[in-house]
């Protein structure tokens, strides 16, 4: 199959016998007839083919437009203003599509939503100076009348822009299979999208309606539905089926083509339009990607500074249990060398071996904390705490703070992400952690102590200490991003935890402040058994 692929060895055989067959069902004049026509879209099969740029598409694309005249117009010009004008046409699309590409970083896989812009501009500019080169061999050599030259460069111009801006981003798009689509759709939305479509091409060219042009807006609604719901791809296939269906619809009702020229002028704005929104929405989804993206790699960030930050405590942490687990193993040596009893022994290798599992359990949980970001599931939030307070404690005990946990009995699992609710916890219990240990005066104990209450859908839950608060002057800009209230801190802490909360439906803030201490808040949804 790669032969018949672009740029394969068979491609420009293939690419003519489809150009030959497109021509010729989508032209609507007797031979002999020049090429101008309502709705052209050979050119969008050629511009797609000059801006996909495989090797030798100028030639093919003049071969293609040459065969087209002799074959399917029957030759309506000497051979010489045939080849004359259609050298025209594939300079004046060429150094359309060359332009863009070189001035301004034009993509042909409509990655960007300045690409579809940037097609939008080029094609019409480009389409002027094709109908200029088109029809001045003809006028040159008498076969069409000057004083015609507005009426006829318009007609041809307008075709070629119909075409082109229904046919070319389809074909791009779909040869690119360009990313950012958006979520996929049911097929129940789907087939409603296809339903719209076939409804108001129905209610446009309806018997019953005596002139359809009056009613022709009705094609925007469907366009603008796809567009918001399916992005470029969606759209691009919606307009081409909407073309089509006016194109059979003006075929089938007799005397609309006098308003022919309405009519193209709507289809060109219908095109333009749906491309435009459908470029607006994939580009949402683009950026709605790549900030997620971001916030993970923040994330990932902010919980490295915060290991870092712990890490004389996490070394303390394992050390103990490692040279206690040295001690045990020294004390079994020298029974077994000394003969002592079994029991003994036995009493100390399961000792040495339950602080190995400590060692490794800590481990585990700076293993767990640090890795990539997954998927929402149930997380028992007793459970997570008991795994973040592995990091908290050791610095606890060091500076001689208390640590409480008052947890509803019949708490229900919490709707999270795992990972990210470590990173809320942690995050929030060493802001006060280090509140206390860093205050200068201390007048009652130090304390800190989170708590949840359950509520319908959600659990607040709250971290609480006894420090000194936050400063007045720093409570505004508490959680904008790089604000921090530490010397060494990032300032990513707390706007990441928000973000997560509130990705989850949940919502983070400062409860309360004062001198007695402050409370951070927070809610997560539940998950309840049916």
């Amino acid at each position: 199959m790669q032969r018949f692929a672009i740029g394969g060895r068979l491609f420009p055989l293939v690419f003519l016998a489809v150009y030959i067959l497109v021509d010729r069902v989508t032209f609507i004049h007797d031979p002999p007839a020049i090429n101008i026509t309502p709705w052209n879209p050979p050119a969008g099969l050629y511009l797609a083919l000059l801006l996909l740029k495989p090797r030798g598409a100028a030639p093919l694309t003049f071969a293609a437009l040459m065969l087209g005249d002799l074959l399917v117009r029957g030759s309506p010009a000497p051979v010489p203003v045939l080849a004359v004008s259609n050298l025209l046409i594939v300079l004046s699309y060429g150094a359309g599509v060359w332009l863009p590409s070189l001035r301004l970083r034009f993509s042909p896989d409509l990655g960007r939503m300045y690409d579809t812009v940037r097609l939008v501009i080029m094609v019409p500019i480009a389409a002027v100076a094709a109908a200029l080169g088109f029809t001045l061999p003809y006028m040159v050599a008498g076969l069409l009348p000057w004083h015609d030259l507005p009426a006829i460069v318009a007609q041809y111009w307008v075709g070629d822009v119909i075409a082109i801006l229904t046919v070319t981003p389809f074909l791009l798009l779909h040869v690119h299979r360009t990313p950012g689509n958006g979520p996929r759709r049911p097929r129940i939305e789907t087939a409603l999208h296809a339903l719209a479509v076939a409804a108001a091409l129905a209610v446009t060219f309806n018997p019953l309606v005596p002139d359809p042009s009056k009613i022709l807006y009705v094609l925007f609604l469907p366009i603008i539905w796809i567009a918001m719901r399916r992005g470029l791809a969606g759209t691009t296939t919606a307009v081409l089926v909407i073309h089509i269906g006016v194109i059979v619809g003006l075929s089938i009702s007799p005397g609309h083509w006098r308003d022919l020229t309405y009519y193209q002028t709507v289809m060109v704005a219908l095109a333009g339009t749906g491309l435009l929104v459908g470029a607006v929405v994939s580009e949402r989804w683009r950026l709605e990607i790549s900030l997620g993206q971001r916030r993970a790699e923040l994330s990932r960030v902010a919980r490295l500074s915060l290991i870092g930050e712990m890490a004389s405590s996490l070394a303390h942490e394992l050390n103990q249990p490692l040279f206690t687990t040295m001690g045990y193993t020294r004390s079994c040596r020298q029974l077994l060398v000394r003969g002592g009893e079994r029991d003994a022994i036995l009493d100390l290798m399961d000792r040495a071996t339950a602080e190995a599992e400590r060692a490794a359990e800590v481990l585990r949980s700076i293993r767990g904390f640090l890795r990539q970001d997954g998927q929402p599931a149930k997380v028992d939030l007793r459970a997570a705490l008991d795994g973040i307070l592995v990091f908290i404690r050791p610095d606890a005990r060091r500076h001689g703070i208390a640590l409480t946990v008052d947890l509803p009995a019949d708490l229900p699992p919490l709707w999270i992400d795992a990972v990210q609710l470590d990173q809320i916890l942690l995050n929030l219990l060493r802001n006060s952690l280090d509140a206390l240990a860093n205050r200068e005066k201390r007048d009652g104990p130090d304390r800190i102590a989170v708590a949840a209450t359950l509520g319908e859908r959600m659990v607040e839950i709250s971290v609480a200490d006894t420090g000194p608060g936050v400063p007045e002057d720093k409570v505004g800009p508490l959680f904008d991003l790089f604000f921090t209230t530490k010397p060494s801190g990032m300032g990513l802490g707390l706007p990441i935890c928000r973000s997560i909360v509130e990705a989850h439906g949940g919502r983070l803030w400062l409860a309360r402040n004062g001198p007695e201490g402050a409370c951070f808040s927070f809610t997560l949804p539940v998950v309840r058994d049916a």
